[in-house]
């Protein structure tokens, strides 16, 4: 049996045409919401999707020593050796592959890249990247082997076979070249990949070339390896975490202690995160993806909401069809199918108008927060399926109500074209209105809240100037004749001062150590910068004095500390004591003030800057003035000390930035879906109140005949809606308080969240409804009194 005749199905249509504002609403509505989850549900599925395509997912894990992600090249194989379950270990070199620049040079081009990482020779027995060309089982065997990105191997070879190419690889820090055949093309990262890579380069190839100490089987000084580990069950792992192995803590104790002088053993803890863990273990934030999940959730119950409320509105001008039809034999079966596919019907449309507007929007989110492609080629089928079911099962929840309503109404009470659904309908329809106005109210809090404390981060001073700084990479291969390009550069009057350090001073105190304070090693971070460094960047000096260019005995010898270190480590006279640095002492010539270096996350750590005079990274400070024309004269002098090396800049703010790129982007994706969800519910609630209007035309023309002004009618008739918008305020603000204070602690330095945020909040909420409603509650407080009882 058909699930619904032809004859019902023209009914359908007519009644559609019938009621065509409210349909469109209707259809809008459903259709922004769909495709708001559907891009929703695309970006969650993408963020818990990262390296679910390796088959061993379930038995990799990386291994975290107390906070540390990356740990010793040496412990790789001392864990092996030491826990019988670990049946193979991979290590990637990140802190000198990942994410650190360097050039790759052919003939007589050079090519800027990053993301070279040093690997071992099963790199490919544990990660399921394919490997285009070459074979996986040798590829990384080799010292000065390369296997190159498809994108990389393209851009320096074109469209040339690369395997066997001789390739040279400058680097930025130490500055070296070295020589590299190329081995194999791999394809490009994915994009839920957690390993980033640009290359991959022979972990022999760092012995060879004694890069770092040259010896990683013994070395425990450098933590910059990424280690990974099999496992052949979860509860091993589960095991290892619950208690850190008594071997590896007697270790800690006895070898680092004596030898490095490092922290004690408890701040070393052993973690084993699964692979698919790693990308939240890294910096995401699984409760910022959790709280776009349930917005969009929100915004498509807004759209079901708008859908029911406006069904069972519209229901009273069906009363007396569905009391004819009931009179002349109508099952009320049929007449439920009926409604229940007119309602199916709706969301169909609106699925296919959502196809278009995820297309539409989509450009906007990539824009706005590095939203992952949609629409991938081997998921369109899939999206397809789940597209049709999820159009039954939206269209199913959203009309089951309005069709037993309809259908259970007395065929004689409808004849006489009366309905009441008494206090229990009247209820509902407040409780989903209400709803409504609560999830907008509540994003609305969060926007404003998530802007002030953006605002706050990018306002908030820092302790250094970070305005107009320019820094260039590969100053490694300018180091002999450094001295005469800074003084080139400072003949220029646009050009303030000119200071090398080691990499970008973004989050960037690569150096850990630590230093012995009444029998307790205690941690801090450092890197090195070289006598111009305070003076460009604005660093206050408390105490002490700089570093000299004059004074030779400075170099490798001296730090500055800021307070925190101080207090830290317990000096009660820090200029001239002696700290240890490394495997060295140290003494310190100067106390600075304290100032962020990391992101308004972390609280300010203990901080020591060492002198080196040369670095990779070389810092311009800049008037601000003409800056066309100041980065020309910059290139300019570049290309003349270093000719074989691309020019490349950067602003240092940008790089700040980039410390709250996540947080940029759901600032970004909270203000797109609080005007998406603002605007569906806006929608429902003009066609509530137009329809309520054309109800109502009696009772305002009565009332205007007996007296009752415009500014009377108005009132009265949106009065409901203020009652609607302040029930919803006093619900929303408690949950908004908790939510964001609940975000707010991912931040060492925050905010506060005022009264007023929420104030404007509602304000806002209030005004947005009563502009929605004010067009038709005007027309109808204007209109003759006189049309309006004839009409009735």
């Amino acid at each position: 049996m058909k699930f619904i005749r032809t004859g019902n199905q023209r009914i359908i249509f007519r009644n559609l045409l019938r009621n065509k504002l409210h349909s469109a609403i209707n259809i809008i509505g459903f259709a922004v919401g769909i495709a708001v989850f559907a891009l929703i549900i695309r970006y969650v599925d993408h963020q818990f999707s990262f390296d679910s395509f390796h088959k061993q997912q379930s038995n990799i894990y990386k291994i975290h020593l107390g906070d540390s992600r990356s740990i010793p090249p040496a412990s790789a194989q001392f864990l092996k050796d030491n826990i019988a379950a670990i049946d193979e270990v991979v290590r990637i070199d990140e802190w000198y592959g990942g994410g650190r620049k360097g050039y790759l040079k052919n003939g007589t081009e050079t090519f800027r890249t990053s993301d070279l990482i040093f690997t071992d020779p099963n790199f490919f027995n544990f990660f399921d990247f394919k490997l285009l060309s070459g074979d996986k089982n040798t590829a990384l065997t080799e010292p000065n082997s390369i296997i190159l990105s498809e994108r990389l191997a393209k851009k320096i070879f074109g469209n040339e076979n690369p395997i066997g190419k001789q390739i040279e690889y400058l680097s930025d820090f130490p500055a070296k070249s070295y020589g590299f055949t190329v081995q194999g093309v791999i394809e490009d990262v994915p994009s839920n990949s957690s390993i980033l890579y640009n290359g991959l380069i022979s972990m022999s190839t760092i012995p060879y070339h004694k890069i770092r100490n040259g010896n990683i089987s013994e070395d425990w000084v450098n933590w910059g390896f990424a280690t990974f580990v099999k496992l052949p069950n979860s509860e091993l792992a589960e095991q290892i975490n619950a208690e850190s192995p008594e071997f590896w803590t007697d270790f800690i104790s006895e070898r680092w202690q004596a030898e490095e002088g490092s922290a004690r053993a408890a701040d070393y803890k052993l973690t084993l995160v699964p692979l698919t863990e790693v990308h939240f273990a890294s910096g995401a934030k699984r409760s910022s993806v959790y709280l776009i999940f349930f917005i969009g959730l929100f915004i498509l119950a807004i759209a079901i909401i708008n859908y029911i409320n406006l069904s069972l509105a519209i229901s009273t001008t069906r009363i007396k069809e569905i009391g004819i039809r009931k009179v002349i034999g109508s099952h009320k079966s049929t007449l439920f199918r009926q409604f229940l596919f007119e309602s199916i019907l709706i969301t169909s449309i609106s699925a296919i108008l959502a196809v278009f507007l995820v297309y539409l929007i989509h450009p906007l989110l990539s824009g706005f927060t590095g939203f992952q492609t949609i629409v991938e080629s081997d998921k369109i089928i899939k999206g397809l399926l789940v597209l049709i079911a999820g159009v039954i099962l939206i269209g199913f929840l959203a009309g089951i109500y309005p069709a037993w309503f309809l259908t259970n109404l007395a065929p004689v009470k409808s004849l006489r074209n009366e309905i009441h659904r008494g206090k229990k309908g009247n209820t509902l329809k407040q409780i989903l209105i209400v709803s409504q106005f609560v999830v907008s109210i509540f994003l609305l809090i969060a926007v404003i809240a998530i802007s002030k404390q953006v605002n706050f981060i990018k306002n908030k001073e820092l302790g250094f100037d970070k305005e107009h700084i320019i820094h260039l990479s590969g100053g490694s291969s300018i180091d002999k004749s450094y001295r005469a390009f800074r003084e080139t550069l400072l003949k220029n009057p646009t050009i303030q001062n000119v200071a090398r350090s080691n990499g970008t001073f973004a989050g960037n105190l690569n150096i850990g150590s630590k230093h012995k304070v009444n029998g307790e090693f205690r941690n801090y971070r450092a890197t090195t910068i070289d006598p111009d460094f305070i003076e460009t960047f604005g660093i206050e000096l408390l105490e002490g004095r700089n570093f000299l260019w004059s004074n030779k005995n400075d170099e490798n010898n001296t730090a500055l500390v800021n307070e925190c270190f101080v207090k830290k480590m317990e000096l009660k006279n820090p200029v001239g004591s002696v700290v240890t640095f490394l495997d060295r002492d140290i003494t310190i010539v100067g106390v600075i003030k304290d100032f962020h270096i990391y992101s308004l996350h972390n609280q300010i750590e203990p901080y020591m800057l060492c002198y080196l005079p040369w670095n990779s990274c070389i810092n311009i400070k800049v008037s601000g003035m003409d800056m066309q024309n100041t980065i020309a004269t910059i290139e300019g002098v570049w290309k003349e000390f270093s000719p074989n090396v691309p020019f490349e800049y950067q602003f240092l703010d940008k790089d700040f930035e980039a410390l709250y790129r996540t947080e940029m982007e759901f600032s970004s994706l909270i203000k797109i879906f609080t005007l998406l969800a603002v605007f569906i519910a806006c929608l429902g609630l003009f066609g509530l109140i137009s329809f309520s209007a054309v109800q109502r035309k009696k009772e305002i023309g009565i009332r205007k005949i007996n007296g009752a002004k415009v500014t009377e009618v108005l009132t009265t008739l949106n009065m409901e809606v203020v009652k609607w918008v302040g029930l919803a305020f006093l619900v929303s603000c408690p949950i908004a308080w908790y939510a964001m204070n609940l975000w707010l602690e991912n931040f060492a330095y925050k905010t506060t969240l005022s009264w007023w945020i929420f104030a404007l909040a509602g304000i806002l909420a209030l005004g947005i409804a009563l502009l929605t409603v004010s067009w038709q509650s005007w027309r109808a407080a204007t209109r003759n009194p006189v049309e309006a009882l004839r009409y009735e």
